[in-house]
């Protein structure tokens, strides 16, 4: 229950990872708690693991209710519970981070520079773009950070400067062109 593999990662990582249930998950804890706070070997806590490939959002509420501290920490590449949850278009986990937790950072960028909201909306898990449950999660991520919509319009007005011309028929330069 205590030693890691050659990823680094416990039973704990590798049960959460293969969708076992909440029941055996509480188990495995029991049997070892200081495993909810272990990183593998990619600085990912059971947590991540859980968001990224756990159906069951009410396993991704366990783990926080014993730490609610993990909200917070970052994998390798700074991805937050929330960042996985949209990369990998966990509907139910996004919709019960948002709700319950306050400490969730919609705000927080990862080491891409992307937002949690940004992960959703480039990710090649969201089989329909016009599900119910992608807009919903969509519609939930904006209302709890709605500087979104206003960096997205600054943005394409910056990328539509850019491409036009200026009055006297020269392509406008910005930045460090």
């Amino acid at each position: 229950m205590t030693t890691p593999d050659s990823n680094g990662q416990l039973p704990l990582h590798t049960a959460i990872q293969n969708n076992i249930r909440l029941g055996s998950i509480k188990l495995i804890v029991k049997g070892h708690p200081p495993a909810v706070q272990s990183p593998d070997n990619s600085g990912a806590l059971p947590l991540h693991i859980a968001c990224q490939h756990h159906e069951s959002a009410s396993v991704v509420q366990y783990l926080v209710g014993l730490d609610a501290t993990t909200l917070d920490a970052v994998d390798r590449d700074r991805n937050t519970a929330l960042h996985l949850a949209c990369h990998f278009a966990r509907y139910g986990t996004i919709a019960m981070l948002l709700e319950k937790y306050d400490a969730v950072s919609v705000s927080k960028r990862n080491s891409y520079k992307k937002l949690p909201i940004d992960l959703l909306w480039e990710s090649n898990e969201v089989e329909d773009k016009e599900s119910v449950e992608y807009f919903e999660s969509v519609f939930r991520l904006l209302t709890a950070y709605p500087e979104t919509v206003m960096n997205i319009g600054i943005q394409k007005e910056q990328s539509a400067s850019a491409n036009c011309p200026s009055p006297s028929g020269k392509k406008r330069k910005f930045g460090n062109e």
